[in-house]
């Protein structure tokens, strides 16, 4: 089902707000996990669930149906998706375009993103042979692709296309001969605890790789650039975190543009990682992802800091249960996060192992 994000505005209920959006009050609290309907503090950011149906014929080849959400115009909308304005106009029957209402569905023209290539950034110490191993690709698809003219002259920052497998898989887990770990955090809402963990990761010498939400992005802009700026990964978490499986493929490939767009507008990094929310997946999606650029991240070690279970627990799993190669599985909204870290990395370097991020624990 599509989503709009509204800002709970002082004097609104619920019920008012799912009549502005043709749904209901059970919907707005069942997407929000609200326990009492008549107490909503203005200010809130709710996910509202809408019955908008989708515009006739679908969208066009490589192109993609945007649900638009409060706040919109269709100048924000061209600008996070890499395209204009007139060309949203062509596709859709919009009699003003300065006004467009929450809900509505736009038709939008193929994104600048290839499809089936993910857009990697070469980093130091990268080679051909490397990425290509790395990719699961060969070095003369990698010349071929990027006409490469001299293979031993690789820039870092240098951009390149690099072809997606033909069936999409979900990773588990790093290169099981490497005794690497990788720390990454999810984020959706709220800052929480992003600068104290940062303030860790910087202490002991440690890049991770941070998930984030497209709502989390626009909410706290200035927490992505820190993240970029501390030198850490960053990984594309979804639009607004909903369960992929009850969304039609337009719908997933919106959420992972969407976002995608937004870490390039924010932090100016290109993302290839994503994670799903929840951790569910299809074959379908895994299919969607992989054709959009993207490799599906899941985890090798859950922390379970999200249930709050206590620092010594939270330590305990992440140290029992490490393996060469891990992916660990963090929140930076988890209240026990920080003080759980410090103890999570001294056990793990008592046991030899090292810290990267998640593409560097992926490197043959």
């Amino acid at each position: 089902m599509p989503a709009v994000l509204y800002t709970v505005q002082l004097g609104d209920t619920l019920y008012g707000i799912a009549r502005q959006y043709g749904t209901t009050a059970q919907a707005i609290a069942s997407a929000n996990n609200i326990p009492d309907p008549n107490l909503i503090m203005p200010g809130t950011q709710l996910i509202i669930p809408t019955q908008v149906m989708e515009p006739p014929g679908g969208p066009p080849p490589g192109g993609i149906i945007y649900t638009v959400q409060s706040g919109d115009s269709l100048n924000r909308i061209a600008q996070r998706y890499g395209i204009t304005v007139p060309s949203i106009l062509n596709l859709n029957n919009i009699p003003n375009p300065d006004v467009i209402f929450p809900g509505t569905k736009l038709l939008l023209p193929e994104n600048t993103r290839e499809p089936g290539m993910i857009t990697y950034v070469v980093m130091p110490g990268d080679t051909l042979y490397h990425i290509a191993l790395r990719f699961r690709t060969t070095v003369p698809d990698l010349i071929r692709i990027n006409s490469i003219q001299n293979p031993d002259m690789l820039q870092v920052g240098q951009i390149l296309s690099i072809p997606t497998p033909g069936i999409g898989h979900a990773i588990y887990q790093g290169n099981p001969n490497k005794r690497m770990a990788a720390l990454t955090f999810d984020a959706t809402y709220g800052d929480n605890q992003t600068t104290t963990l940062l303030n860790i990761l910087a202490q002991n010498n440690i890049k991770a790789t941070f998930f984030l939400s497209g709502i989390w992005l626009e909410n706290f802009p200035q927490l992505a650039r820190d993240i970029a700026a501390a030198g850490h990964e960053i990984g594309n978490h979804s639009y607004t975190h909903p369960h992929l499986p009850q969304l039609t493929v337009n719908e997933v490939t919106d959420q992972i543009l969407r976002t995608g767009t937004v870490i390039r507008t924010i932090t100016g990094r290109i993302s290839y990682l994503f994670r799903p929310p929840f951790g569910e997946y299809t074959p379908t999606i895994l299919n969607v992802i992989a054709s959009l650029g993207y490799l599906t991240i899941m985890w090798t070690v859950d922390s379970l800091d999200w249930q709050n279970p206590g620092v010594e627990p939270i330590v305990n799993r992440v140290v029992n249960n490490i393996k060469p190669g891990a992916i660990v599985l963090m929140h930076q909204s988890a209240v026990q996060t920080p003080q759980a870290l410090p103890a999570i990395i001294e056990g793990l370097r008592e046991l030899g192992y090292s810290f990267g991020t998640v593409t560097e624990v992926l490197d043959p």
